[in-house]
């Protein structure tokens, strides 16, 4: 039961994950770990809140809306079953929700939490995971007379506890050391630490977060923090991640808040406020800072030097009205930092937010009119930048689903935590454009997807000196004849202007910048096994040079012993990308909780084994190894002081779960 969990949990996360495919600061872990939880404690579909569902991020607003109608309709559901009759849940959608969710009776009001329940029958979670890679990299070679640049072993290690009682009470401490930092800084232990607590359902008390955490309202304008969803084959899906004060357990060393936070429920109305003071890395010399550096890596002494170096305090509210279909909030956060944030001056950051103090202010609101569902978020900074966000939402009929979003993101509008909906997703700023997606079941078993996606930069970008433009296409094709098989076929476009790299000149004209990407997967369950098979194939050009083309082969291959507790996983794959413009996402499995896309580019091949046993009912123990080999005739793998000499790669990862 539990590998079919994981099974869904990936390939939930490998879909969406290809919007954001070279966005390095995209944290999925803390996402796996609430789908897993999620699994754990199943969500009772007859009491669930709309902030429940939304949780269920792969859940589009649509099937939202129409499963929270259905249940005001007609009631409590007495079998999963009937989640055929909503519309907008097709096979596919209700394959992915049954793993976390239960049909039971049962009444909204939450239970009284006593001491002695909820240690008894409270989950106790110990996680602990190491790794690295086999060959030994230049940071870590000592030349004669001279010390190593990296001062830690290349052994990366974490530790991890966590606990949950229902849908109540949630703790946890995560401890980290990345590999080349050494163990013992400034005789703390690890590099990192991270703890939480969060208690949910107390009456008035909605919700009370202490600790890590993360905060998100409303679209994103003024503050996400996390992951946002980027575009995929998931076409509806155009604004929503989980909302509110959720806690934070991920290794991530920026994309959280910390302090504490409280949502107060009067009626209508939820009342919530927030407070964080931590540290942050920066390089401070001179009284200022160029930058966040948000890398979380403490390995040499140049990087130790920028580590906590900056002091970050954000005070934030939001009050949220919530009547029948109709939800609209306010949203308000101010940030300062011990230091001034004061860029390079370059051409691409003119319009970057310098100084100390931050202020940001928005109004939120999503109403439903029928089979209409509209929302849309409108923000201003303290120096009067806007940014607004809005769309439309319909399933006109149950076989067909429309989105329509518009966006309008001022040059000037660079806040510290806006994530939403967009062509750039690592900073919200700079974009006006207009998303187009639908989603139809032709046929019985069919299902196509697609969008248009048109953008306009009005201010230059990093490498592109002038304003710009860019389109975003996908089609999605896919057919399931059974349950235990599916296929789909993908083709999506990227056409963007660059800078002309032929000519040193910054003032030349632009040129169009063509990527085509091309998909086939199958996948296909016969008894115990699993087999999965894709083909990837790209193209790529600048203005009228000649194309330049990557390609891919990749055999996934899982099988489940019936008479041992063990589960092997193997993968090979074969790619040829010769050109950068042309390098090739792959996502694979991983042990538990680890989430991997590897680029790959050169030419060379890839293979791994993955395996999980069970050694006892409590005690469960993951293991990876993967390698990738190269064809090219290189005679070296990476660059600066993460380089190794050789054609290949090799990584370790272990994994040991302990459950009492």
């Amino acid at each position: 039961m539990e590998g079919r969990v994981e099974d869904i949990i990936e390939d939930i996360l490998s879909q969406l994950a290809e919007g954001n495919e070279e966005e390095d600061e995209v944290d999925y872990s803390s996402y796996y770990d609430d789908l897993y939880e999620r699994a754990q404690s199943p969500l009772n579909l007859n009491t669930a809140t709309r902030e429940q569902l939304e949780s269920l991020f792969f859940l589009s607003d649509i099937q939202v809306e129409n499963l929270l109608y259905y249940l005001y309709m007609y009631g409590d559901m007495q079998t999963v079953y009937e989640l055929r009759l909503v519309e907008g849940m097709d096979e596919e959608s209700i394959r992915r929700l049954l793993p976390f969710v239960v049909v039971e009776p049962g009444e909204r009001k939450p239970d009284k939490l006593y001491a002695r329940e909820v240690w008894r029958y409270g989950r106790h979670e110990l996680y602990a995971r190491f790794g690295g890679n086999v060959e030994r990299a230049d940071g870590y070679r000592v030349a004669e007379g001279e010390e190593r640049a990296y001062e830690g072993s290349p052994l990366h290690h974490q530790l991890k506890y966590r606990f949950h009682y229902k849908d109540r009470i949630w703790a946890g401490l995560t401890m980290e050391k990345d590999a080349g930092e050494p163990f013992l800084i400034n005789k703390k232990g690890y590099d990192f630490y991270s703890a939480y607590a969060q208690v949910s359902g107390m009456g008035v008390l909605h919700n009370l977060v202490l600790g890590d955490y993360r905060a998100a309202f409303g679209e994103g304008l003024v503050v996400r923090t996390g992951f946002s969803l980027g575009k995929s084959a998931e076409v509806l899906n155009t604004n929503r991640p989980p909302s509110g004060l959720r806690r934070s357990g991920s290794a991530d060393e920026y994309n959280f808040f910390r302090g504490a936070g409280a949502t107060v429920r009067l009626g209508d109305f939820d009342l919530t406020a927030f407070y964080s003071h931590k540290k942050i890395d920066g390089d401070t010399a001179g009284g200022s800072f160029p930058s966040i550096t948000r890398t979380g890596l403490h390995r040499t002494a140049t990087e130790r030097s920028r580590r906590h170096a900056v002091r970050q305090q954000v005070a934030g509210g939001n009050v949220t009205y919530t009547h029948g279909r109709l939800q609209v909030g306010a949203t308000a956060l101010h940030t300062r930092l011990s230091h001034v944030l004061q860029p390079v001056p370059m051409l691409y950051n003119g319009t970057y937010f310098r100084g100390d103090r931050q202020t940001t202010a928005g109004l939120h609101y999503r109403f439903r009119l029928g089979k209409l569902h509209v929302y849309g978020e409108t923000a201003m900074t303290r120096g009067r930048a806007a940014a607004t966000v809005n769309g439309f939402s319909v399933n006109p009929t149950p076989r067909l689903g429309l989105v329509v979003q518009h966006r309008y993101l001022s040059p000037r509008y660079d806040t510290f935590f806006a994530r939403m909906f967009s062509q750039t997703t690592s900073r919200c700023m700079n974009e006006h454009g207009v998303y187009m997606g639908v989603e139809v079941q032709p046929f019985r078993r069919w299902r196509m997807s697609g969008y248009v996606d048109l953008c306009r930069y009005p201010w230059p970008r990093y490498g592109v000196p002038s304003p710009s433009t860019g389109t975003e296409c996908l089609l999605h094709v896919e057919y399931q004849p059974q349950s235990d098989w599916r296929m789909y076929w993908r083709v999506r476009g990227r056409l963007r202007q660059a800078a002309d790299t032929r000519t040193t000149r910054p003032t030349e004209e632009l040129v169009m910048r063509d990527q085509w990407q091309l998909r086939y997967v199958l996948d296909r369950t016969y008894g115990r096994f699993r087999f999965q098979t894709l083909l990837y194939g790209n193209l790529s050009r600048r203005a009228d040079a000649a194309w330049t083309y990557g390609v891919s082969a990749v055999q996934d291959v899982s099988y489940t012993f019936a008479h041992i507790p063990l589960r092997l996983d193997f993968r090979y794959q074969f790619f040829d990308a010769r050109d950068y413009d042309n390098r090739i996402y792959c996502y694979e499995r991983d042990v538990l909780h680890a989430f991997s896309i590897p680029m790959n580019y050169g030419l060379g091949s890839r293979y791994y084994l993955n395996a999980k046993y069970d050694l006892l009912d409590c005690l469960t123990v993951w293991l990876k190894v993967a390698q990738t080999v190269y064809a090219d005739g290189r005679t070296e793998v990476g660059t600066g002081r993460d380089r190794t000499p050789g054609n290949r790669r090799t990584t370790v990862r272990a994994l040991v779960r302990w459950k009492f």
